[in-house]
This record gives structure tokens, C-alpha cells and sequence, in this order.
């Protein structure tokens, strides 16, 4: 599911962050050009108390900071002639001869960065955006690709977060196939070819001028 691999990601980047925090050099120092005492600050804050990363949303007792993991949207963006991938094809599968179907979805997940300090959510923010544009090289083997970021300020809803909590928002939205397998259409298949049956009665017309390449044989002789 899109959503761990999302998890992971993040979790192995903060770790890395962790290991090394000479990674907030180079993406705050290097990269935004903040000043070597605000540089410091982020990566004393990191060592401190780094953000915590969730599925869902974000609970009373759960305190911040924090970076949710949310499915914003889905939905099925192409599809193909009667969704059909073809049958399994591989004689070892449980499901050898089984009807597979298959569309290629879309998805939006909301990366939601929670703090206590305005500055810190933007520090969140950028942290969460530079570990998932990285970490893009890492969906492809599990069939998850066209990752684009986009991000946003949101108010806080009260019904979830107190109000004086801020909160920065980073969308991820990627493609991935949904293929599925229809277990019951293997039953009454044919897989194997026990012999032939020939209609003495039929004409060449029958089969529609292709060479069958069988002749029958006389009673009493062998075909």
C-alpha cells in the first residue's frame, strides 16, 4: 500500500537525519541559504524532538510535532478494453488460469506537518518535501510512479487540532495499477489437451479453409 511506502520513507529519512545531521547543512544552509544560528537551531531542535509520523489523523494525545499520513483522494484515471490483463499465465501460480483485471488509479495523499511554532511547521515542511523527492527512486519496483509534490498553509480545525497549532500541508499524488484476480473464473477451464474430436460430417468449410492437418482414417483402421 502507497501509504507505507510513504511511512517509510519518511521514517528511514529522519533516521538519517538523525544519524546525521549534517543533512540540515545542506538542505537549510546550502540549499535555502538561512544563516548559521538559525541552521543550528533546526538541527538542535531535530535532536531534540523530532517529528513524529502517523496514519491518520492526528489524536489529543498525540503531541506535536507530527507529520500525518492521509489519503486525500483516489480514483480509477485509465482504464482498458473490458478492464481485462489477460489470464494468469504461470502454471505454478494457486491461480493459473484465473481472468485478471486491471485499471491504472490515481492517488493524493496529504503529508500534514503539525507544530507548535510557525517557523518549526516550515521546518517540518521542507524536511518531509526533500525526503519524499528523494525517496521517489524507491516506489518504482512496487509499481507506483509519476510521484508530484504540491503543498499548502491549512487553518486548523478545531474539531482535530487546537488553534494555536499550525499546520503546512504536502500533497503527494502518483499512479499506480490495480490489478485483480478473479479466482472463481478458473473453475471449468480446460488447461490440457486429452485428445481430438473429429466430425466425420463436417466439410473443409468448416474450418474455415485453415489446413487442419487430420485425416480419418477407415473403420477398422488407425487414424
Amino acid at each position: 500500500m502507497i501509504q507505507r511506502l510513504l511511512y517509510k520513507a519518511l521514517v528511514t529519512g529522519l533516521d538519517a537525519i538523525k544519524t546525521d545531521p549534517t543533512i540540515l547543512d545542506d538542505l537549510f544552509g546550502k540549499n535555502f541559504e538561512l544563516d548559521a544560528v538559525e541552521v543550528a537551531g533546526i538541527k538542535t531542535f531535530f535532536a531534540a524532538k523530532p517529528p513524529t509520523v502517523i496514519h491518520g489523523y492526528a489524536r489529543s494525545d498525540q503531541e506535536p510535532p507530527i507529520i500525518s499520513i492521509l489519503l486525500a483522494s483516489e480514483r480509477e484515471a485509465d482504464a482498458v478494453i473490458g478492464d481485462e490483463a489477460g489470464d494468469v499465465v504461470d502454471e505454478l501460480d494457486e491461480d493459473f488460469g484465473a481472468s485478471q483485471y486491471t485499471a491504472l488509479w490515481e492517488h493524493t495523499f496529504h503529508l500534514v506537518c503539525i507544530a507548535e511554532h510557525p517557523d518549526v511547521c516550515q521546518y517540518i515542511y521542507e524536511v518531509a518535501k526533500a525526503i519524499i523527492n528523494q525517496a521517489k527512486p524507491t516506489f518504482i519496483p512496487y509499481g507506483v510512479y509519476g510521484l508530484s509534490l504540491s503543498g499548502a498553509d491549512l487553518a486548523p480545525d478545531p474539531r482535530y487540532v487546537p488553534e494555536h497549532f499550525f499546520i503546512r500541508q504536502l500533497a503527494v499524488s502518483c499512479r499506480a495499477e490495480l490489478l485483480t484476480v478473479a479466482k472463481d473464473t478458473k473453475l471449468g477451464k480446460a488447461f490440457k489437451v486429452s485428445g481430438i474430436h473429429v466430425d466425420k460430417s463436417g466439410s473443409p468449410s468448416d474450418v474455415g479453409g485453415v489446413k487442419t492437418l487430420v485425416t480419418v482414417a477407415s473403420e477398422g483402421e488407425n487414424a
